[in-house]
């Protein structure tokens, strides 16, 4: 983890100790890499070009390009979507939930995976007995920033919701639909 060594010592010691003393060291950047080798393969498979693919997604064929090799990291609405498109579906798993989300009547499509993504990290902190204040103090950001997420007003970067997850006890995956 690269980024971890600019970050005040504090900080780094709280990135690799979770709230409840046990490690959890996580390499966002290895996780998402291992998503978009996927999700490229997949592409590939397919037949599609980026050329293609990447207006049909919304976004640039340069942008595709940038996310399948590692120079960029897509958002969490165009990650969804990326994964939608090529038949996968994101999931949160690591824990068990009763809880069933449905769509409400105007939400997007994006709009209700990012919450039902959310509910799951909200649901797994809860299981595992944590406050938003420590599991923010676990990711190096506020108790409040956590509630805006888990409340779907604000939407994580998708690094952040990757190192989110095994500080609650999940892990998040893609998997074919």
């Amino acid at each position: 983890m690269p980024w971890l060594t600019l970050l005040p010592h504090y900080w780094q010691s709280v990135l690799l100790t979770s709230v409840n003393g046990s490690p959890h060291v996580v390499d966002e950047q290895a996780e998402l890499e291992t998503f978009t080798a996927q999700l490229r393969a997949a592409r590939r498979r397919l037949r599609v070009s980026q050329e293609v693919f990447g207006p049909a997604l919304g976004v640039s064929a340069l942008a595709i390009g940038s996310w399948e090799t590692g120079k960029d990291t897509p958002g969490l609405c165009n990650f969804v979507r990326w994964c939608e498109a090529l038949g996968y579906a994101v999931d949160v798993t690591g824990f068990s939930s009763d809880t069933v989300l449905v769509p409400r009547a105007d939400e997007l499509f994006d709009a209700f995976h990012i919450r039902r993504l959310m509910r799951a990290l909200a649901e797994a902190r809860e299981a595992k007995g944590l406050t938003q204040p420590q599991v923010g103090a676990a990711l190096g950001v506020s108790g409040w920033s956590i509630h805006m997420w888990e409340r779907a007003f604000r939407v994580p970067r998708l690094l952040r919701l990757i190192a989110w997850c095994p500080v609650v006890g999940c892990r998040l995956t893609i998997r074919a639909r």
